[in-house]
Formats: C-alpha cells, sequence, structure tokens
C-alpha cells in the first residue's frame, strides 16, 4: 500500500454526506447507566456519496481514480465543509527541536480539540506571536506537505506559532470494491452509488 498524493475528483463530492465518528466501546448495566472506554480523543471522518447518471467523462475520471488507488491505497480529499485554517483556528505544537505540527482546532467552551493535519496544500503562512506581535515568518519557515511538519528558525521561549492555509484530508475507499448499475439507454449511461470513503490514520 502506498499513498497516491492526488485530489479524489472534484465532480464527485456534490451532495455528498459527512460522518464524524468517535471509536468507542459502550457497555449498559440492568440500573441503566453507561460506561464508555474512548478509543481515540478525534472523531474518524467518512463521507458516503453516489455518482448518479452525469457527464460520461465524470463517470470515467472516477473509475480511473478507483484504479489507480487500487480500490486500497490512500489519497488526498479536500472536504468541502472543512479545508481551510486561518490563524484564529489553527496551532503548530513542538514535535522535538525546531519541528512543529500543524493543526486544525474546534474551540467549544471549556474544551478544544487538537486534529493534526497532516496533508496542508502548497502555501500555506507560517505566523509567530511573540510578546504579543504577530509577525509572519513563512520565509525563514519550511512546510512539509506530506506530513504537515513545519521546521521554525529562531524560537526564542513564549513563542507560539500558528498558520493559514488549506489543506486536504488523507482518506481511502472503505470498500475495495466498485459495483456499477448500467442504465438501459442508448448512450448506455452507468451509475455508482453506495460509495464511502474513510479518513486514513496510515500517514506516508
Amino acid at each position: 500500500m502506498s499513498f497516491y498524493a492526488q485530489p479524489f475528483p472534484n465532480g464527485v463530492a456534490r451532495n455528498m454526506r459527512k460522518a464524524l465518528r468517535y471509536p468507542a466501546m459502550q457497555a449498559f448495566v440492568p440500573g441503566g447507566q453507561r460506561f464508555t472506554t474512548l478509543l481515540d480523543d478525534e472523531p474518524v471522518i467518512e463521507f458516503y456519496c453516489e455518482h448518479p447518471p452525469r457527464l460520461k467523462a465524470e463517470f470515467e475520471e472516477l473509475v480511473a481514480f478507483f484504479m489507480a488507488v487500487r480500490g486500497v491505497d490512500p489519497f488526498l480529499f479536500q472536504d468541502p465543509s472543512d479545508h481551510m485554517a486561518t490563524q484564529a483556528n489553527s496551532s503548530l505544537t513542538l514535535i522535538s527541536g525546531s519541528i512543529y505540527q500543524m493543526n486544525r482546532l474546534y474551540v467549544s467552551p471549556g474544551r478544544t480539540t487538537v486534529k493534526p493535519i497532516y496533508k496542508p496544500r502548497a502555501g500555506a503562512k507560517i505566523y509567530r506571536t511573540r510578546a504579543a506581535v504577530v509577525s509572519d515568518i513563512t520565509g525563514t519557515s519550511t512546510v512539509s506537505t506530506t506530513t504537515g511538519q513545519v521546521e521554525v528558525t529562531g524560537h526564542m521561549s513564549g513563542d507560539t506559532y500558528t498558520w493559514a492555509g488549506l489543506f486536504y484530508l488523507p482518506m481511502y475507499f472503505a470498500d475495495p470494491e466498485a459495483v456499477f448499475t448500467v442504465i438501459g439507454t442508448s448512450s448506455m449511461i452507468t451509475e455508482w452509488s453506495d460509495i464511502t470513503l474513510r479518513e486514513s490514520r496510515e500517514i506516508a
């Protein structure tokens, strides 16, 4: 299995349904109490879509993409509802040395969810806050569009970092099988329903 660094066809993303699913185990006792074990601090994202009869070229593009990933390789996907980071909803957290991880923040009263972003698009801007002054340090930083890691220079105690730009999610076909319906018209229009894309946690 290898990462296919190409985006999922945009035309297919129309009318997609999105699900956020936390991996969790639950148990109930006779009194009705619920006991849960959360297996991950962030949800796995899934998209459900279909390719109804549309342009033949659009369908062929989707089939070619499915074959390119061999049904199993992860690929790039732009979430239509959430693909932009700003200085207000992002952070960089220290990994080690001068290497930081890009994150997307989801803030609710009393709790903040930190989601690592592993596939930023080229052109992301990096910002440093030092003594309450924000400066653009993109020119002296190195951003990896493969891992979402950023190397910064000249760090001083108390410095914090944010970023702004677009990003992809690493996704894969939940089922490595494509089932088509050929509609009996003179042009033999083809439909592919029940496509499920699932977020990949195997980053490469």
